[in-house]
């Protein structure tokens, strides 16, 4: 009789050491901390600008007389946090004004993450009724820096640790902060894709139907796009190839610049003609999440290799 037992015991052990082994490389291992940087950087505009373009009519969209009534505002559970008057609102932006600079800037930005976080939720519940997908991923994003080292390079926090020579390095960090971004960002276009099943993404022409409603074209309808059955084909279809590619193939590492260059190209494109928030900024910021951060460190150190003019 043949005792399968010690072989198959092995096997487990064997497959139980790469599965360890690969985990730790996709969350453990340690890499230069610049992408994650840069995404702070990014990020902490991308809030100023949102907190900004919200501060131009605070009153009408959350104040005390706004057009959405309070009593019309979610009731999900956060009772406890609401804009309940105009000046709060005003103390809500303000801070917010204020949390952007200091995560751009790198002070305490993990701290400042997790304020953001709160009053996106605070303002985004006063008004429902104005929010889009761009909204949604901001405080998405803002809770889940919160949770990493963003102020580790490029900072203020650094400089006055290390010294202003500091700026020009970064150390080493886990990256499983990264991986939950990159998951949202897989998700997200999957979820673009999916949705895009009706017969006129099939028919080829549902750009041209997007680019036709007056109401969230940025330039109003162009066209001499729309009335290009060849161009409009293209873009149709394209737009689903980039989407499907992004979802699963943003993972395969020769493929990445490609897709990030192609995925950077569907966001302006889109940008460009549709106005749809910051939600073409912020899909950028996650797919720089995939950048290679061995690659930028090699970059950086060669340039602080390279002799500087007198």
């Amino acid at each position: 009789m043949v005792d399968i037992a010690a072989p198959t015991a092995a096997l487990l052990e064997r497959t139980r050491s790469q599965f360890d082994a690969a985990a730790h490389a996709l969350l453990l291992r340690k890499r230069p901390a610049w992408p994650l940087a840069i995404i702070r950087i990014l990020f902490g505009l991308v809030v100023f600008g949102w907190t900004a373009t919200m501060a131009v009519d605070v009153a009408s969209l959350l104040g005390s007389d706004a057009l959405v009534p309070l009593e019309f505002a979610s009731q999900d559970g956060w009772n406890w946090f609401t804009l309940e008057s105009t000046g709060a609102a005003w103390v809500a932006i303000g801070v917010l004004l204020i949390a952007s600079v200091a995560i751009t800037l790198g002070w305490r930005p993990t701290a400042w993450l997790a304020v953001t976080f709160v009053l996106l939720v605070a303002v985004q519940r006063r008004n429902p009724m104005i929010l889009n997908s761009g909204d949604v991923l901001l405080r998405n994003f803002a809770l889940i820096l919160a949770f990493m080292p963003t102020g580790a390079a490029l900072s203020v926090d650094r400089w006055r640790r290390h010294g202003r020579g500091a700026l020009w390095t970064a150390p080493d960090v886990a990256p499983w902060g990264l991986r939950l971004i990159q998951l949202q960002l897989c998700v997200v276009y999957f979820f673009a894709f999916w949705s895009k099943g009706g017969d006129l993404w099939h028919n080829g022409t549902a750009v041209s139907t997007v680019f036709r409603i007056d109401d969230i074209t940025r330039f109003g309808s162009p066209g001499w796009l729309t009335t290009n059955v060849a161009l409009i084909g293209l873009f149709t279809w394209g737009t689903l190839a980039i989407e499907l590619a992004l979802t699963t193939l943003l993972w395969a590492r020769r493929l990445r610049p490609v897709l990030i260059g192609l995925g950077f190209l569907l966001h302006f494109f889109i940008d460009v003609f549709v106005l749809v928030g910051f939600f073409g900024p912020l899909m950028m910021i996650g797919l720089l999440s995939f950048a290679d951060a061995d690659w930028l460190e090699r970059r950086i150190a060669a340039r602080r290799a390279t002799p500087q003019p007198a």
